[in-house]
């Protein structure tokens, strides 16, 4: 597969000697924009887009997915340690270049591996390579390009990066490609750097002290944390993938806004405005993670998103570089980059969505870095208001287990037997299902869940007919909620420590809650038809059936698994406070209940039984409403 950027690098390497005129300095200056642009992209190709997916396959659940970013992140630090140790500007080029080999064998291996004994070494060759690549290549920038144009070049390398991975065919392509594309890119940048000077430099000495380092690896931890959480969040949840990265058109127009913002991010870098691009940065990523957090649409949210991770982005590659110092990079990409990384990804693997919360907190750390590197007593109080606000929504838990449930429900393979399309031309299926959704909506969501055929009931309103504990038990016990079911048991989902089970309940719960007012409406509207309500009468045998496993054989409420819902089937033997009133309104109040089940408690709908098995039902329960206005039982 011939890939745009490999071709673009090559051809630059190639041309490259053709042009003479350029003297040495130009040349050098090509050679750095290839190296950072070969560095970011393989950064951004395979550590961020492809190696969590790759991971999957070796993890149980989202949780699992954590001691494996732990090794990248762990190896990452000690590659960014050893480099800083073992940096020579005399040697810089050599060990450029056999860093991105070895980065080349880590993303390889960890592409192919079958097993996890096999990816975790590709792991952490990948991380350990990329960590000291990073220092190797930030501290020896400054002599490959000169101080007046390192913010420029730095701005191409990584403008050009980030615009490659939004090259369609590159965004979408399976992670073992993009794992593939990475390893070739890696490969043909190690044997790119013959015109990359080595020339010693002395550091700046512009902001000596622990104050201004510390305050310039805080503020860009917020901002790493920050979009890690939300690029992670963006590429897994369907409604916010389709107004950000959906569409040829859309990555075209991302890839032109990400090298357009760094190339004015480098331009600015060099005329002094650095901690200016770091707020800027901030304000622009805190409004399009907000905007992404209620209502979306139109392209402001994706623009004002991609343009700040350009403009902080050129800041983290170009303020060590314009230090000169190998152990300033080795600590800068350790706790910003390797840890806000780290903690931004695991942050969205619990919470599963963009906070507000989570926005201001970094927004506030930002600021009070920038005021603390002032020395103002403003940032210590803001670093301190940080600290007390630092706690998480509570309803990000509900959130984050629908939506790795949603994942469960793929995995397991639910789609291949229940749809999740509410065809919205036929009136059975509105009254079975709920209301319908609009096909443009089902198909914006990654994987679409419309389902192939229905073995079993469509479950795109499912929350609305089903309780959490209803649903519980048709998963570990299918037939003993629903008898004669086809459907296997998922008991081994609700084994102690995994989350898996509870995480698709909450997943298949939140289905419908949108629609539940709609669904009420049509509920309160129905009746069954004059054919089935004409001379009714009770059937014990069909509520032995389908009701006594909760209710109990004369509705009393003590059926085998009344102990395991909550709240418990009423006696109706208390009399008639516990049952709706006699004759036809009652029984058309029960035939509703009966057929649609009751929102809020563990009454499932019965939508499949016809308008007369309801209506049998519904005075065979008022025949216990009968018996209780006769005298309590004893």
């Amino acid at each position: 597969m011939l890939l745009p950027f490999v071709l673009a690098l090559v051809i630059a390497y190639v041309l490259t000697p053709l042009v003479a005129w350029f003297e040495r300095k130009k040349l050098s200056r090509a050679a750095a924009i290839v190296a950072v642009a070969a560095t970011y992209f393989y950064f951004l190709l395979f550590a961020e887009f492809a190696l969590l997916e790759l991971a999957r396959p070796f993890a149980r659940n989202q949780a699992g997915l954590l001691p494996l970013l732990a090794v990248l992140g762990v190896f990452g630090i000690a590659g960014s340690l050893a480099g800083a140790a073992w940096f020579c500007s005399e040697k810089a080029k050599g060990q450029l270049a056999w860093l991105f080999r070895l980065a080349a064998l880590g993303s390889a291996l960890a592409a192919v591996a079958p097993n996890l004994s096999l990816f975790l070494p590709g792991c952490a060759i990948a991380g350990f390579s990329l960590g000291g690549l990073t220092v190797v290549l930030s501290a020896s920038l400054r002599g490959a390009t000169g101080p007046r144009r390192l913010g420029l070049c730095v701005a191409l390398g990584t403008g050009l990066a980030y615009a490659a991975c939004n090259v369609p065919m590159l965004f979408v392509a399976a992670p073992a490609v993009q794992a593939g594309i990475a390893t070739g890119v890696a490969l043909v940048a190690s044997f790119a750097l013959d015109r990359f000077s080595t020339v010693r430099t002395k550091t700046t000495g512009t902001e000596p002290g622990w104050r201004c380092e510390s305050a310039w690896t805080v503020a860009l931890f917020a901002l790493v944390g920050l979009d890690s959480a939300a690029f992670y969040i963006i590429q897994h949840a369907p409604s916010l993938q389709a107004v950000t990265w959906s569409g040829s058109s859309v990555l075209w127009g991302n890839a032109g806004m990400h090298l357009g913002a760094a190339v004015l991010a480098g331009w600015l870098f060099d005329r002094g405005w650095r901690a200016r691009l770091l707020l800027s940065a901030g304000l622009l990523l805190g409004v399009a993670c907000l905007a992404l957090t209620g209502p979306t649409g139109g392209s402001a949210p994706r623009l004002l998103y991609t343009a700040g991770v350009s403009l902080y982005s050129v800041v983290l590659v170009a303020y060590p570089a314009w230090e000169g110092r190998p152990w300033l990079s080795a600590r800068l990409f350790s706790f910003a980059g390797w840890i806000g990384s780290g903690l931004g990804i695991g942050a969205a693997l619990h919470f599963s969505r963009i906070s507000p919360t989570g926005i201001g907190l970094a927004g506030l750390l930002l600021v009070g870095a920038v005021l603390f590197r002032q020395r103002t007593l403003a940032g210590c109080l803001t670093l301190l208001a940080f600290w007390f606000a630092a706690s998480p929504p509570a309803s990000g838990a509900d959130d984050a287990a629908a939506w790795r449930g949603r994942e469960v429900y793929v995995a397991e393979g639910c789609i291949n037997c229940h749809s999740q399309y509410v065809r919205p031309n036929s009136a059975s299926d509105v009254e079975r299902w709920g209301p319908a959704i609009p096909l443009a909506e089902s198909l914006d969501t990654i994987p679409p869940l419309l389902g192939n055929r229905r073995q079993g009931p469509d479950l795109s309103n499912v929350g609305l007919r089903r309780s959490p504990d209803w649903n519980r038990l048709h998963l570990s016990e299918p037939r003993a909620v629903s008898p004669g079911s086809v459907m296997p048991a998922y008991a081994y989902l609700f084994s102690p420590g995994d989350s898996r089970g509870p995480d698709l309940v909450a997943y298949l719960a939140s289905l419908g809650a949108e629609r539940a007012e709609a669904r009420a409406g049509f509920v309160a509207q129905w009746r069954p038809n004059a054919t089935a309500a004409t001379n009714p009468t009770g059937d014990p045998y069909l509520f032995t059936r389908l009701c006594s496993a909760c209710h109990g054989p004369d509705g009393r409420g003590d059926g085998p698994l009344s102990d395991r819902l909550q709240p418990a089937p009423p006696d109706w033997s208390h009399g008639p406070r516990y049952l709706p009133p006699a004759g036809t309104e009652g029984a058309l109040f029960l035939a509703r209940l009966i057929k649609f089940g009751l929102p809020g408690t563990a009454m499932a709908g019965h939508e499949y039984l016809d308008d007369a098995a309801i209506l049998r039902l519904a005075h065979q329960v008022q025949a216990f409403q009968t018996s209780a206005a006769s005298g309590p039982h004893s």
